[in-house]
């Protein structure tokens, strides 16, 4: 029978105290250097290891705590789809741990990792890695979770997200029908998701307007700066032809209005605005801005909701639910 592994184990092998494990497992990273975190992460990875205690709790299903890991918390939409979370972990009788990864696959393993500390009874995570190899190992232990909002390749489980190919298709289609020549999509950061989501923007464009991916997908970031050139670069670009773009999110369209209500450029008639998430205002501001709206609480809900089944009928989560969003047509690109 293999030596089961114990505390003194990991800090031996790490070179770390006993003291320096237990605040690890946790938390309570206090002055520990990201050189020694790493150290005591890749251990416990490589024992696959559980402190008994934690075990024990993780059979029984008693902690009642719930590990709720975003990928970002910059945006009003993440906040939405957790406070679905919570109001459904809430309603069971479950507290949450909710951390956020940035986007970075380390800090979302320590995060992870820290919520198994914390002896919790399944874990809903907004990936940041397209890579299904992370979260199968925990499946793989029997430890009950739903990836939320992000379609993750070669997950098979339990999973809740939002169909955006016939969002794109629709709005689309809607500026080809409006007369629009042209269309570009904005995007903040180069993230899979992101990704995929301006991979069917450029096939959608080359069909509808004749552009190339590299025409009708920009990336430019989160910084000011580097949307306002963008934007003027696309507003001398195609000469004599009617243009549109649409902005991946409320930050990103903010800026895009703000900077062309400074120069005074005409919406529709110079350029067609729409974006994603413009949540409330765009139908107040003038005009009103077109937008797809994802059920970003729904969303937390159905993820809340799978959750909770999985842990009553004390069984792993399979279903992939898919939702619908909404579009709403507005002045911003109607002419």
């Amino acid at each position: 029978m293999a030596e089961k592994k114990t505390i003194s184990t990991i800090a031996k092998e790490a070179g770390v105290s006993k003291t320096t494990v237990s605040r690890y497992l946790n938390g309570n990273y206090g002055y520990m250097s990201e050189a020694t975190r790493a150290e005591i992460a890749k251990i416990i990875e490589k024992y696959d290891y559980v402190p008994s205690g934690i075990a024990r709790t993780l059979k029984s299903k008693k902690s009642n705590l719930i590990g709720i890991v975003v990928n970002t918390m910059r945006h009003n939409v993440a906040s939405k789809t957790v406070m679905g979370m919570q109001e459904v972990l809430e309603h069971s009788g479950y507290a949450t741990i909710v951390c956020c990864s940035n986007d970075d696959p380390a800090a979302e393993d320590s995060a992870i990792q820290m919520c198994l500390n914390q002896q919790v009874d399944g874990i809903i995570i907004i990936p940041c890695r397209n890579e299904a190899e992370k979260y199968q190992a925990l499946y793989d232990r029997g430890i009950p979770m739903v990836l939320c909002m992000r379609r993750v390749e070669d997950w098979k489980h339990g999973c809740v997200y939002v169909r955006h190919e016939p969002l794109i298709q629709a709005m689309l289609m809607h500026l080809h029908e409006q007369g629009f020549e042209k269309a570009r999509f904005l995007l903040d950061v180069d993230s899979f998701h992101k990704r995929r989501m301006g991979q069917e923007f450029a096939r959608l464009a080359a069909e509808y307007f004749g552009m190339t991916a590299q025409e009708s997908v920009v990336l430019v970031g989160r910084d000011e700066d580097r949307i306002h050139r963008a934007l003027d670069d696309y507003l001398i670009a195609y000469p004599g032809q009617r243009k549109a773009l649409m902005a991946v999110n409320t930050h990103t369209l903010f800026l895009t209005l703000a900077h062309l209500t400074k120069h005074g450029v005409k919406i529709p008639d110079e350029l067609g605005v729409c974006g994603y998430d413009a949540l409330g205002w765009s139908e107040l501001v003038t005009p009103g801005i077109s937008a797809i709206c994802q059920p970003m609480y729904r969303m937390g809900v159905a993820a809340g909701e799978e959750l909770m089944t999985a842990l009553r009928e004390q069984r792993s989560c399979e279903r992939e639910i898919a939702l619908d969003g909404e579009i709403f047509l507005r002045a911003s690109t109607i002419l």
